[in-house]
C-alpha cells in the first residue's frame, strides 16, 4: 500500500522544462521530457527578459530616457509575444496527448531567473538544454552552455537537473540530501572556527610574550644601572644569585610559543577544510539517488 502511495506521489510530481524563445530549437528537449516522464505533470518554463532598449521613430533608445507610457506599452507587447511562444509549446504537448502548464518568469538574466524559479517553486526535477542543438556530437559529455553551467552550480541542492542536447541526455546533476549538506556545512564551520580561534590564541600568546620580554629587559636595564652605581655590587636582594634567575626568566619568555595542539597545525586544518569543501560539493552534485 505504501509503495503504491509513493508511486502515485512520484507521478503527481511536476517536471519543469526550461525552454527558449525559439520553439524549433527547443522542441527536442520538451519531447524528450514528455517521452521519458510519461504520466507526470509537465510545466513549461520560459524566462522573459524585459527590453531595455525601446524603439522610437526607427531608432532604439534606453528605457530610462523614453516616456514611461511608451516603455510600458512596448514591454506589454513583448510580454504578449512571450505568452504566445509558451502557447506554442503547450500545443506541442497537446499533440502528444499531454496536458501541460506554463510559467513565465520575468528577469533580466535567463540563468538567474531559472535558479530563482527553482527556489521559489521548490522544484525537485528540472530539464533544460546543455547547449544549442548545433553543438551536439556523440562524444559530448560536458555542459557547453553558459546558462546551463550557471544553473548547475547555483540551483538548489534539492533539485535534480537533467541537461539535454538534441534529444540526448548529456549530464545529470543529482539531488543532494539535505542532511548530508547540513552536516558537511556544520563540519566546515567547525574547522573554520578552530582555525580562527587558534590564530587568535597564537596572536595573544605572541603579544603576551613580547610584553613579558619588554618588562624583563626593562628590569634588567634597571639592574645594570644600579650595579654600576654600587661599583659592581648588585643593589637588590639576593646579590649575584639573582642574575641567573633573571636570565632564566628571560629564556622562558623570549622564544615564540608554539601553536596549541601541535599535533594538528594550521596546515593540517587547511587540508581538512579543503577536503570538507569537496565532500560538500559532491553531496550536492553527485549523490547516488535521484528521487
Amino acid at each position: 500500500m505504501e509503495k503504491e502511495e509513493e508511486a502515485a506521489a512520484v507521478m503527481e510530481e511536476i517536471i519543469y522544462v526550461a525552454v527558449g524563445r525559439e520553439t524549433a530549437k527547443n522542441k527536442s528537449n520538451l519531447t524528450w521530457a514528455i517521452d521519458n516522464f510519461q504520466g507526470n505533470k509537465i510545466c513549461i518554463v520560459l524566462v522573459h527578459q524585459p527590453p531595455h532598449m525601446i524603439p522610437v521613430l526607427g531608432t532604439r533608445f534606453d528605457a530610462a530616457t523614453v516616456d514611461e507610457e511608451l516603455v510600458r506599452a512596448y514591454r506589454e507587447k513583448q510580454k504578449a509575444k512571450t505568452d504566445k511562444i509558451l502557447d506554442e509549446y503547450i500545443r506541442i504537448c497537446l499533440k502528444k496527448g499531454v496536458h501541460a502548464e506554463k510559467l513565465c518568469v520575468e528577469m533580466d538574466s535567463i540563468e538567474k531567473g531559472i535558479v530563482k524559479m527553482i527556489y521559489e517553486n521548490k522544484v525537485r526535477k528540472l530539464i533544460m538544454g546543455a547547449a544549442a542543438d548545433k553543438h551536439f556530437s556523440t562524444k559530448m559529455e560536458e555542459l557547453r552552455s553558459r546558462k546551463a553551467i550557471f544553473v548547475c552550480q547555483h540551483a538548489s541542492p534539492t533539485c535534480c537537473i537533467r541537461f539535454i542536447c538534441k534529444g540526448h541526455l548529456i549530464h545529470t546533476r543529482l539531488k543532494g540530501r539535505m542532511d548530508e549538506v547540513r552536516a558537511l556545512s556544520a563540519l566546515l564551520s567547525d574547522f573554520q572556527r578552530l582555525v580562527s580561534s587558534r590564530s587568535s590564541s597564537n596572536s595573544d600568546m605572541l603579544s603576551g610574550s613580547s610584553k613579558v620580554k619588554s618588562e624583563v629587559e626593562e628590569e634588567e636595564g634597571t639592574s645594570r644601572t644600579s650595579s654600576s652605581r654600587s661599583d659592581g655590587t648588585l643593589s637588590y636582594s639576593g646579590g649575584s644569585e639573582a642574575s641567573p634567575s633573571v636570565t632564566e626568566d628571560k629564556s622562558n619568555h623570549s622564544s615564540p610559543p608554539s601553536l596549541p595542539c601541535t599535533g594538528m597545525g594550521l596546515g593540517m586544518i587547511s587540508i581538512l577544510i579543503h577536503s570538507t569543501k569537496l565532500w560538500h560539493k559532491r553531496a550536492i552534485q553527485n549523490h547516488k539517488l535521484c528521487e
